[in-house]
């Protein structure tokens, strides 16, 4: 597994949340962010990260 940051906003007046999470592979990671933020009421955008460095951003529909 690889450790992966999901960096977690839920607007511009808030600093973003992080969590630590854990995936197979970068698409799992996607599905997983997707998720994270599908579920959420409150977190409209992630940024995820892998060893120090970006790798893609999600923004809610």
């Amino acid at each position: 597994m690889t450790a992966y940051v999901f960096r977690l906003h839920d607007g511009p007046d808030t600093p973003p949340r992080e969590e630590n999470v854990e995936a197979r592979s970068d698409a799992e990671a996607h599905d997983l962010a997707d998720l994270r933020i599908r579920l959420s009421g409150t977190f409209t955008a992630v940024d995820v990260s892998r060893a120090g460095q970006h790798v893609f951003s999600i923004s809610k529909r």
